[in-house]
């Protein structure tokens, strides 16, 4: 579906990083999301709602790991529903006043693909789903990797069950691509630090988010300067180029400038689409990561809040915010 009004009337705001850092760039995302949801066809709804769960998947593992991070409203679930997802309790009300049955439907009715719900569910000790056999319960180290793998394969099309997400046949294109060029950045950098800072094997085995054996192997165990990922991933030497800068929060500003641009390509291709839509939404996403440090403190608050982090989880941030 084509949507010209909608695009042709979105507000273009300067991607100026150090502008939205200082307080000097002020956008109510939360907002502007909400009103681009209300035009868009059921379908490209959910593909844009599925986009943003990657905010929930970060909410989730700080409720999980009680990181301190503050709370992302991007997210499609509210903290009482993230809490009741994980913990299946119901903020506000006494304990014990639901009945299972009852808390169930309520999980139900939350905007969770059902992959990621499983995976939730493997974490509370259960089971994936009905007929799919006894699994291990996951670890807290291992939950965020399981979440975003689960997530880029419900993008990409891949992901078993339906659940929330299953009205859409097909996902966009745009969205497809921008999971695979997401998931490579994150590994990337994932396994350039581990190399950087000397981890072993292991431990580089339980960053990387990626289920193809020919790849997990380039990333945890490969010997070539760029994983093996240059003739696979057009932006390959540019992330590379990031990574060596030296400070910590200006890696960052280059590294969501390139992000804005690996999304601006991927539009060309979807100009009055939902892939131009959600570029739209990408551009701004970043730009509120930054405007909701505060004014005048963006580079302090931002380096105070990384060195809360035990280093793999910084990493781990560093990827995931967007």
């Amino acid at each position: 579906m084509q949507y010209y009004y909608l695009v042709a009337g979105l507000t273009e705001y300067p991607f100026d990083i150090e502008a939205a850092a200082a307080g000097g760039l002020k956008i109510d995302v939360p907002e502007i999301k909400r009103t681009i949801l209300g035009e868009l066809a059921p379908a490209d709804r959910r593909a844009v709602e599925l986009l943003y769960t990657y905010y929930d998947i970060l909410n989730i593992v700080g409720y999980v790991k009680r990181t301190g991070l503050p709370f992302n409203v991007l997210g499609n679930l509210s903290h009482k529903e993230v809490a009741l997802l994980v913990d299946r309790t119901v903020e506000g009300e006494g304990e014990g006043t639901l009945l299972p049955e009852e808390l169930a439907a309520r999980e139900e009715e939350l905007a969770v693909p059902a992959a990621i719900r499983a995976v939730v569910e493997r974490f509370r000790g259960g089971q994936a789903e009905e007929g799919a056999g006894e699994l291990a319960p996951l670890s807290v180290e291992d939950l965020e990797r399981e979440l975003f793998l689960n997530f880029y394969r419900v993008c990409e099309g891949t992901a078993e069950g339906s659940g929330w997400f299953g009205l859409v046949a097909r996902l966009p294109e745009f969205l497809r691509r921008w999971a695979e060029y997401d998931r490579t950045v994150r590994n990337i950098v994932a396994a350039y630090k581990a190399r950087q800072l000397g981890w072993p094997a292991e431990v580089r085995a339980r960053m990387i988010v990626e289920e193809r054996q020919e790849l997990r192997e380039a990333y945890v165990s490969g010997l070539a300067q760029d994983f093996g990922m240059r003739d696979r991933f057009p932006y390959t030497e540019e992330v590379l180029q990031v990574l060596e800068t030296e400070d910590f929060v200006e890696r960052e500003r280059r590294m969501d400038a390139l992000r804005v641009r690996m999304a601006d390509d991927l539009a060309e291709q979807d100009y009055f689409g939902v892939g131009r839509v959600m570029d739209y939404l990408i551009r701004l996403n970043i730009l509120y990561r930054w405007t909701a440090l505060e004014a005048g403190r963006g580079r302090e608050e931002f380096r105070e809040l990384v060195a809360g982090l035990t280093e793999a989880e910084a990493i781990g941030r560093a990827t995931a915010r967007r």
